[in-house]
């Protein structure tokens, strides 16, 4: 049992005395979000409307990149039905870093987690998701940087899955449907880092 106990320690222990070496980043993001249209059964559009998001970046160095955890939440109205709600990505994250020019760093990354959906017309709150991202750095100081980045994020739907939604006129109710297996959302953000 204490043979157990001090393997479990040992593992819970190891990653934050590795990370005790390195430089943590925490970047807060404001954003814009462009996200792809969803139909009704009978092929008429109900789309997405793009909007502003917020989001938090929380990396650690890894060999010659970084890695940690992507938060963005991104309210959301629907033209053509009534109600809203927001689209939520939490994302496991991992990038490699080049110093391309005097004070910039460049970067390219994936994620891979979940998307959080509060929205009256979602069955599904939860669904997987991935994305590719990359970037510009721009160092002011040693501890504080300045981020330019795009990202590309896939939440997978099953596209026979139909929800019910009811028209701004109250008068009729539809059923939405994905268009394809994946609901794309491309996001823009500017980014301040801060590193200690």
């Amino acid at each position: 049992m204490k043979k157990h106990l001090l393997l479990l320690a040992t593992t819970l222990l190891l990653p934050s005395v590795a990370a005790a070496n390195n430089n943590v980043y925490i970047t807060p993001y404001i954003g814009y979000s462009f996200t792809n249209g969803l139909s009704d059964v009978n092929g008429i559009n109900v789309e997405a409307e793009d909007d502003v998001h917020y989001a938090l970046g929380l990396m650690t160095d890894l060999y010659n990149g970084r890695t940690g955890l992507y938060l963005s939440h991104q309210p959301t109205d629907f033209a053509n039905i009534t109600g809203s709600g927001s689209l939520t990505y939490a994302h496991l994250q991992s990038a490699l870093y080049w110093e391309t020019f005097n004070k910039a760093t460049t970067y390219f990354g994936a994620s891979l987690g979940a998307t959080i959906i509060d929205a009256d017309w979602s069955t599904d709150d939860l669904l997987f998701s991935a994305g590719l991202f990359g970037g510009i750095e721009f160092h002011l100081t040693q501890n504080l940087a300045v981020n330019l980045e795009g990202r590309w994020l896939a939440s997978l739907v099953d596209s026979d899955t139909t929800t019910r939604c009811t028209l701004p006129t109250g008068e009729q109710d539809c059923n939405i449907r994905i268009d394809s297996e994946w609901m794309n959302q491309i996001q823009t953000n500017l980014g301040i880092t801060y590193s200690f």
